[in-house]
């Protein structure tokens, strides 16, 4: 891995993407959409994604989320897309589908909406399906589930899934991985859907691969925070190497340094992985793309969660000293 190609890509692509999105664009999504392009190899084309922008623009009202932060980071992904107009117009058809499933519309549903499926003929089951689901992870944890869960629910149901028997499998593994020092919240319950992606059924080696992930990362000085909770999952269920790991962990320690990155580096975990992970893809033909989408995603979903509660909690700040 060329870590300096890779930062002089990384700097050069942040900077492409602030001016085409502009100054007011939160930088935490700034830089995500700059780790997408770098971690694919792909090279970011600011004249479509204004386009995109202007797109989603004329065919959303004033009040829609694709005119928000996490509208930035959608247009970004529908850039892959050579019919921007088409584009637009599916994805506003899912977020009605699931809505029609009776799912809350705002930020999560639009994100979610990006999960259902391609299949115009199973979309409004798919939808449904999620929505059992969701139901069925909220009973066993009611304070927990709302409306970030969302994304989970649409990437990890199918028309022909057993949600009950998935959602009882997530709740194992939340309770399993708090007996190893997770803490309980939101984060943890995102990691516990994380590991039931590749099957419903209850596996006894993932929690403490996880556990053991979480360790060697923290002994090696990477800063785990619950916001990586679901990172650890998706590590977990592709049975890295220790070479693999390692590369990780390099690759942390050597994106942690770069000036860009000096006030958020919370978001060097994410980017570490998201680019060593197309880094294997190269040479692991069996290594789904469909995982890889689904990281790109659920880190959106990771950081309109986070982005939410900033601006929740800035809002509450305001009205308490005024």
């Amino acid at each position: 891995m060329d870590y300096a190609l890779i930062e002089n890509e990384l700097t050069n692509t942040v900077e492409d993407v602030s001016k085409a999105a502009g100054w007011t664009v939160d930088r935490k999504i700034v830089l995500a959409i700059a780790c997408k392009f770098v971690a694919s190899g792909k090279t970011f084309d600011a004249i479509r994604y204004k386009n995109v922008l202007q797109e989603m623009k004329k065919q959303s009202s004033w009040m829609s989320p694709l005119r928000t932060t996490v509208g930035y980071s959608i247009a970004a992904n529908l850039l892959e897309q050579e019919d921007t107009e088409k584009a637009v117009k599916d994805l506003l058809t899912n977020v009605s589908i699931l809505k029609e499933a009776k799912f809350r519309s705002g930020n999560f549903s639009y994100i979610g909406a990006q999960f259902l499926t391609e299949d115009e003929q199973n979309k409004k089951a798919h939808a449904q399906a999620a929505r059992t689901l969701f139901d069925a992870i909220r009973k066993h944890h009611p304070f927990l589930t709302s409306y970030e869960d969302i994304p989970y629910a649409v990437l990890l149901s199918s028309p022909s899934d057993d949600v009950e028997l998935r959602a009882e499998t997530m709740n194992q593994y939340y309770k399993e991985l708090r007996t190893y020092n997770f803490n309980a919240g939101n984060e943890l319950q995102w990691l516990s859907q994380v590991l039931t992606f590749l099957s419903p059924q209850f596996d006894v080696n993932l929690a403490p691969n996880v556990v053991a992930l979480r360790d060697t990362l923290k002994n090696q000085n990477v800063k785990v925070k619950a916001m990586h909770y679901p990172l650890l999952g998706f590590l977990a269920i592709l049975s890295l190497t220790k070479a693999q790991l390692q590369d990780i962990i390099d690759l942390y320690h050597e994106l942690k340094d770069l000036k860009l990155l000096k006030w958020h580096r919370e978001f060097v975990l994410f980017m570490a992985v998201q680019i060593a992970i197309y880094d294997m893809a190269k040479v692991q033909k069996s290594l789904s793309m469909t995982i890889m989408s689904s990281i790109e995603l659920l880190i959106q979903a990771q950081q309109a969660a986070m982005i939410a509660a900033v601006s929740a909690a800035a809002i509450a700040s305001s009205s308490s000293s005024s």
